[in-house]
């Protein structure tokens, strides 16, 4: 009920009911008024509160990048700090010292030979030699090509060689010289082999070393020389050969000493052709001693030659 006061008469006035203007009121610490005017203070609060939260943010997200960081140096420095300890032990440990070394294809060159030459000395740690410098080792041998090295663990070394084969001999003041296919030096001896002698060769051979190659003047007309050995090879008389000169490769020059007979084989064409003719002549031993003319193969004959004292 409206609140009533007393006035003279003994009649009861109601009370006017008072009013507020929220405006004009000021309530401590908070004018509503001027939150009214100013409403970018609330703005300003609500900046301000998302700035506090990006920046938590911010700092979260650079911190967890540094963990990160770290979580990744540590684990480099454990791999690291296994790996050296698998190494120290791999170095130090007795169970890879070596106790054997094999030698694999040797053939001319003992197998004794081969590991002297490797330098491999038995409980040496496996780890700790070099192939490289075992390889360098091995090749300064002439006869060896190639070799293969490999660690069989725990405690075995394999080595695999590769030997050139005499193909073919030199003749030098009274000795005869080794040579393979492609025309690397193997070795001096007073002993032939079952080889024949390559003659008219440009390489100087009174310095040459064994290893060594001839010069690129007789290597160039090893691929005919070869064609032509494998022509021979193919009829059945590579054995009869003595001697093939190779001074000019526009007309090699074939000796047979048992049939005494020598062959103007011209250049390196229609080779198989050429070798018919001379298994015909070799064999049959047409007209005894004298040159065959293969040099035109449209124009093939023997020259018979004739007796000196006649």
């Amino acid at each position: 009920m409206p609140s009533t006061k007393k006035k003279q008469g003994g009649k009861k006035v109601p009370k006017k009911k008072k009013t507020y203007n929220m405006d004009e009121e000021i309530i401590i610490g908070y004018n509503t008024k001027n939150i009214k005017d100013n409403p970018s203070q609330k703005n300003t609060k609500s900046n301000n509160n998302k700035k506090k939260k990006k920046n938590n943010k911010n700092k979260k997200s650079k911190w967890n990048k540094v963990k990160k960081v770290l979580l990744t140096i540590l684990k480099i420095i454990l791999l690291i700090a296994v790996i050296a300890g698998i190494g120290i032990f791999l170095f130090v440990s007795p169970v890879f010292n070596i106790t054997n070394v094999r030698v694999e294809n040797a053939g001319k060159i003992s197998e004794n030979t081969y590991i002297v030459l490797s330098g491999v000395e038995l409980g040496q740690n496996i780890f700790r030699i070099s192939k490289s410098r075992i390889r360098e080792q091995i090749k300064t041998e002439s006869y060896v090509e190639d070799v293969e090295i490999k660690r069989e663990y725990p405690g075995t070394i394999i080595l695999t060689v590769k030997e050139r084969e005499a193909e073919y001999m030199l003749e030098y003041n009274g000795m005869y010289i080794y040579i393979d296919k492609n025309g690397y030096i193997l070795e001096k001896s007073i002993d032939p082999i079952d080889a024949p002698i390559i003659k008219g060769i440009y390489t100087n051979l009174d310095n040459i070393e064994l290893g060594q190659r001839l010069v690129e003047d007789d290597l160039s007309k090893f691929n005919d020389l070869i064609k032509i050995i494998d022509g021979m090879k193919n009829n059945s008389i590579e054995a009869k050969i003595t001697s093939i000169d190779i001074s000019d490769n526009s007309n090699y020059i074939i000796e047979f000493e048992e049939t005494k007979k020598k062959v103007l084989l011209g250049d390196s064409s229609n080779l198989s052709t050429k070798m018919l003719w001379i298994k015909y002549f070799v064999e049959n031993n047409v007209d005894g001693k004298g040159i065959i003319h293969l040099q035109n193969i449209e124009n093939v004959y023997f020259e018979p030659e004739r007796d000196q004292n006649s």
